[in-house]
């Protein structure tokens, strides 16, 4: 098993091109300890897995030895993850042809998205889910679709390739998350906004979750809010009400 451990961490670090060194600086350790990692002369220590697992873009499972079927037959993490990525619809996906991969290549480098989760957060209480950006030949070079697990909600031509077109298509996918919040939800997205919420006030969720409720139990109660009311931002007392029920 030490020899395995050290073998795929070596398979992996180099598909990511990285040199012993920067792994080593990057997780604080020296270039000789990784050395002897991937000579299966040691094994690294526990505490550093999940940083090893985050740089490497690895399952702790599949650094372990105890991976499932591969899913490619070249050792490339990159396809493997590509189709992986592909198995599952998506909760919010923008597809666009590629004359407009120029702007979309620009607009990626801003912190446009993250600006737009923030706004709709502090209105909403709605978190927005991360956007999976394709490129597609088989569409016309300006068209966008907005698809919701495989769903599509918009279909669009664009006429110019800018920073603006990039931002009014972000704005849409937020709009269309926004009307359609009911139907993205998932329980990932409950559990990373229950996370938060236990976060910032440790306690609301003693004697609730999981005790009581599990998440998919508050999947259906934040939908059944939102179909009411259109916001779930009064996360606290929502959960107050399912205690009650």
């Amino acid at each position: 098993m030490q020899q395995q451990i050290g073998e795929t961490i070596s398979r992996f670090r180099q598909n990511q091109n990285m040199t012993q060194e920067e792994f080593a600086s990057r997780l604080g350790v020296t270039p000789q300890a990784v050395s002897k990692w991937e000579r299966g002369t040691s094994i690294p220590d526990t505490t550093l897995l999940p940083d090893i697992c985050k740089l490497l873009n690895v399952h702790a499972d599949v650094l372990l030895g105890i991976e499932g079927m591969a899913l490619s037959e070249s050792e490339s993490t990159v396809e493997e993850r590509e189709i992986r990525q592909n198995l599952i619809a998506e909760p919010l996906r923008i597809e666009i042809g590629i004359g407009l991969i120029p702007c979309f290549v620009e607009g990626l480098e801003t912190d446009y998205v993250h600006q737009c989760r923030k706004k709709l957060a502090a209105r909403t209480g709605m978190l927005l889910p991360v956007l999976r950006i394709l490129d597609n030949v088989e569409y016309g070079e300006h068209e966008v679709r907005i698809c919701s697990y495989d769903k599509v909600l918009l279909q669009k031509e664009y006429t110019e390739v800018s920073i603006e077109t990039y931002h009014a298509i972000i704005d849409e996918a937020v709009r269309l998350c926004r009307e359609n919040y009911g139907s993205i939800l998932n329980k990932q997205l409950v559990k990373s906004m229950l996370d938060n919420l236990q976060e910032q006030y440790p306690g609301v969720l003693d004697g609730l979750v999981p005790d009581k409720a599990g998440y998919y139990d508050v999947l259906l109660h934040l939908r059944k809010t939102i179909a009411e009311r259109g916001t779930i931002r009064d996360l606290i007392h929502i959960l107050e009400e399912l205690e009650e029920i």
